[in-house]
């Protein structure tokens, strides 16, 4: 697990072995051979980019040199220069694809890691004070605790952005009813009891989300003017129908 996560900082292989081995103490480069089982010209070019980035120091002796590892706290400044570094090469890489790919209409986002993009991609695209339709989904499909808290989660970014919600649910029993009540921030009305639905749709703009609250929840995002149009009216339609 260390391993992978020194990996993560730009460490190769062979730098995260020698690292090691010289965080034990003082050491020759004979036996960080020997303690890394490296080959030696790898353990001199390893060696190089760690006193480089400032993980590895060294002082020179009457039997050549030898190697100390500096406060290891020196990663966590590695860590945000990484950081750095990617958010100076975001813009760039959004550039690149603004011209030359063109915006993809529908996507489709599975599992719980998908699912939890989908919600955040949908509270960031979604402008502020805009109001989201919601044909909501009914009772039992809101049981996966985990989904319960990564809503709670996004939706401090919808509070934040002043988003307004109409909402359909099935009837006030609706547990996904009692939340949105506490945060006043939803005019919702019910189909009643015969309306059930394992999905939620949310529509706004030219955006239509399509999101199962399930076991293994995913989402279908769709971006098009018309379907977004079609959603629209159909969510009126129900919107008149349904009651306070």
């Amino acid at each position: 697990m260390t391993d992978n996560k020194l990996n993560l900082l730009g460490l190769t292989r062979n730098e995260i072995r020698v690292y090691k081995s010289i965080l034990k103490g003082a050491i020759t480069g004979t036996q960080i051979k020997k303690y890394s089982a490296i080959a030696n010209s790898q353990v001199y070019i390893a060696l190089g980019t760690l006193i480089t980035k400032g993980l590895v120091t060294y002082n020179k002796t009457s039997k050549g040199k030898r190697y100390y590892a500096t406060d290891p706290l020196i990663i966590k400044k590695l860590a945000e220069e990484q950081s750095e570094k990617i958010q100076e090469v975001i813009p760039y890489l959004q550039q690149i694809q603004q011209h030359t790919i063109p915006l993809t209409d529908t996507a489709i986002y599975e599992g719980y890691a998908g699912f939890k993009t989908a919600l955040y991609k949908l509270a960031e695209e979604c402008p502020e004070k805009e109001t989201i339709n919601i044909i909501g989904f009914s009772n039992q499909a809101y049981k996966n605790k985990k989904l319960a808290a990564l809503l709670r989660d996004v939706n401090k970014i919808s509070a934040q952005k002043k988003h307004k919600f109409r909402m359909i649910l099935d009837n006030k029993k609706n547990t996904f009813y009692s939340q949105r009540k506490e945060e006043k921030i939803s005019n919702i009305r019910f189909m009643g009891r015969n309306f059930t639905s394992p999905a939620a749709i949310d529509i706004f703009q030219d955006s239509v989300y399509i999101l199962l609250w399930d076991e293994h929840p995913y989402a279908i995002v769709i971006h098009n003017k018309n379907i977004s149009i079609g959603f629209k009216m159909y969510f009126e339609f129900l919107w008149k129908m349904a009651k306070q």
